[in-house]
Formats: C-alpha cells, sequence, structure tokens
C-alpha cells in the first residue's frame, strides 16, 4: 500500500449521523443522498466519517456520519436538512483503496499500523474518514476506489 502524509485544509460538509455498527451506515447514506438529489446540492466529494475504533468500541456504539462536500458558499436549509459541519484540517496519512468496501476493515488496521510503528505518529482525537471517488450504484465492488484518512499529530 502507498501512504502519503498531507496537509488538509478543513472541509465543509453535510452530515447525517449515525450510531451503530459501520456495515449499517449505507441507509443514512441513501437518506442523505436522497436529500442531495431532492435539493440539488452541487457535491463535491461523499464522504464518511468514522470517530471510533471497532475494535475498541462495542458495535452498537460506533459513531459515524453519511456526508457530502459542500461548498462554502451553499446555504442547506429545509424540512430534513442535514447537519452542516466541517472535517478538521490538519496533518493526515492517507492511502487509496480499490475494493468492496467489505474489505476496508484490514486496510485501515494496517494505516494505523503504519503510523504508529513506522511513522511512530500518534493518531489523532479527530475522526478518521473515507472519500468515496466513485458511485456504488454503477460501479463493479472490486473497482470501487476509496480514499482513507487517518488524522495524525
Amino acid at each position: 500500500m502507498n501512504y502519503q502524509v498531507i496537509q488538509l485544509a478543513p472541509i465543509r460538509v453535510a452530515m447525517l449521523r449515525h450510531t451503530g455498527s459501520y456495515d449499517e451506515v449505507g441507509p443514512v447514506f441513501d437518506k442523505l443522498w436522497q436529500w442531495v438529489e431532492s435539493h440539488k446540492v452541487p457535491v463535491l466529494r461523499s464522504i464518511g466519517i468514522y470517530w471510533d475504533d471497532p475494535d475498541e468500541m462495542p458495535a452498537s456504539q460506533l459513531r459515524s456520519a453519511a456526508c457530502v462536500e459542500i461548498p462554502p458558499d451553499y446555504q442547506v436549509g429545509g424540512w430534513g436538512a442535514p447537519e452542516v459541519s466541517q472535517i478538521s484540517g490538519g496533518t493526515y496519512v492517507t492511502a487509496t483503496f480499490t475494493g468492496p468496501y467489505e474489505d476496508l476493515a484490514p486496510v485501515w488496521n494496517d494505516l494505523s499500523s503504519y503510523c504508529e510503528n513506522d511513522l511512530r505518529r500518534t493518531i489523532s482525537e479527530e475522526p478518521a474518514f473515507e472519500v468515496y471517488v466513485n458511485d456504488p450504484s454503477d460501479t463493479p465492488a472490486n473497482q470501487l476506489v476509496t480514499e482513507l484518512y487517518m488524522p495524525v499529530v
């Protein structure tokens, strides 16, 4: 796997939060995209935020969010509007994975290990996130491209 250390500016997102297994966040993304399509939201990227380590937290307590990056001047409002927030800027270690979302867990484990053992960096309290480069509704699972971002200090 090819890893890079990068500096990111904050990312403005519209988000719907989820508590529970990360495997169950799919319907939250579906709901978010219904809002996006019905309001013709100018989406820059589709993002999943993950606050907790599933090896250290019971699945029922895992916190995540389905997000879309939105332009700085886009006004979110109306019935059913998601929360507007931002992903913190800072130092992140990134990797790109091609394959089914179900195969991401070991990639995250490898990325965490690389950050802590090879780079000797501490993983930040900020949440990790994924950027979904292509659309799972029209892309075969083995061709899905996911960018992983692990915050470090």
